[in-house]
């Protein structure tokens, strides 16, 4: 294990090329800064997860920090902010080295202590699963579409194209529903629950990196249900990962709901299949193709 004092030399030689000469860094940089940062310790890190029989990726306390890690680490520092996470973490169409951002001098001082807080906390050093704040509940105060207890979709909704509509044409024109702008996906799977006949809630936009979309139905025989729903609009090579399906299931129940769903543009790892496979009657998920095929069966009622 390298020193304390080298890691602190190499953080110098970031600062140096990347903010004094450049005023520039690129997301790859950042990534890179958290590496250096989480090498320290991951070796604890590790051996919590290999003792929890959690997704270790199966490397050794020696071995280098891989992009998996790295993830997990972004995804559950509760000390980033929501867009700081979503952009360190998905990799866009041309990779982290082509993605450069502009930054300060405070900025970056910000982003290395809070790097290094999440590095050291108990949380992280012990995978502690889920890494979430549930004091406040994730249910909005007002909907950004319609409220659950109205008869009828608000005027707007008919006066615009709908996201199904945004949806297909994605599709047809060969491109990618991670494409669409990640609003615009978790109202499409608000719109898709509600031509279903669920009555539906998009929650604001939060850093709590919790539920996107609540639905609720009354069926005749077993009565009321609520379902959470976690929109995660990833591009193909980024997949849902155990961790997050873990802390959907912590919001779940929370949230005292019947069920909780993740709907994702990618793929879930094995690891996190297996985990909702073990709950599969209060968790569920549905990848591309599962999103493909739903929207084309809404499209046919029409």
């Amino acid at each position: 294990m390298k020193s304390f004092y080298f890691y602190n030399y190499l953080l110098f030689k970031f600062y140096q090329h990347y903010i004094c000469n450049m005023r520039k860094i690129t997301l790859q940089a950042l990534r890179d800064i958290i590496s250096i940062i989480i090498t320290e310790d991951i070796g604890i890190h590790r051996t919590s997860k290999m003792l929890l029989k959690i997704d270790d990726y199966g490397l050794e306390n020696g071995a280098d920090v891989i992009d998996e890690e790295i993830d997990d680490f972004i995804a559950g520092n509760i000390y980033y902010d929501l867009d700081l996470k979503e952009q360190l973490i998905d990799p866009g169409l041309l990779g982290f080295d082509f993605r450069k951002v502009r930054i300060s001098d405070n900025w970056f001082k910000k982003f290395k202590d809070n790097t290094k807080k999440w590095s050291i906390s108990k949380d992280w050093l012990n995978a502690n699963f889920p890494w979430i704040d549930l004091t406040e509940s994730n249910i909005p105060d007002v909907s950004e579409t319609w409220k659950f207890d109205n008869a009828k979709s608000p005027l707007w909704l008919k006066n615009t194209p709908s996201y199904v509509t945004l949806a297909m044409n994605i599709l047809k024109n060969g491109k990618l529903l991670c494409e669409m702008n990640w609003r615009d996906f978790e109202k499409l799977i608000g719109y898709l629950l509600e031509e279903d006949g669920w009555k539906v809630e998009v929650t604001k936009p939060s850093k709590d990196g919790g539920i996107d979309v609540i639905a609720f139905k009354t069926d005749k025989n077993i009565g009321k249900v609520k379902s959470v729903w976690q929109a995660k609009k990833y591009k193909q090579n980024n997949f849902v990962r155990l961790s997050h399906v873990r802390e959907l299931t912590a919001i779940r129940d929370y949230e005292k709901a019947s069920k909780a769903m993740v709907v994702t543009t990618s793929r879930l790892t094995k690891d996190a299949i297996e985990w909702v496979k073990r709950d599969i009657y209060r968790l569920d998920f549905k990848e591309h193709m599962h999103l493909k095929n739903w929207i084309e069966s809404i499209i046919m009622k029409k």
